[in-house]
């Protein structure tokens, strides 16, 4: 998936996940206003982090590309401690970075 279309299907997860959540948004908006975007290979890895998300009962949204036959192509997490974030995501590659 180009770096462009990560970044649009980044943005419908944003989205959903900030309809969906208000109050987590409005105090994100308010104390943080950090978001990094970080990127997978495939759509399983996707799968797995979904389920880790799950156990640590840690608040996600998921979007669903219609075009491209609902395929999981983008999540969107609240805001976590740093700790957390390490445990999760160290693994994952920035979006932008090649």
């Amino acid at each position: 998936m180009s770096k462009g279309y990560q970044v649009v299907q980044s943005s419908h997860a944003l989205a959903e996940f900030c309809f969906n959540n208000r109050e987590i948004f409005v105090e994100w908006h308010n104390n943080s206003n950090y978001l990094c975007c970080l990127c997978v290979d495939k759509e399983e890895e996707l799968s797995r982090l979904i389920l880790k998300l799950t156990l640590y009962n840690i608040k996600f949204s998921v979007f669903r590309e219609p075009d491209i036959g609902n395929q999981i192509t983008a999540i969107a997490v609240e805001p976590i401690s740093k700790e957390k974030h390490k445990q999760l995501f160290k693994k994952l590659k920035l979006t932008c970075h090649d």
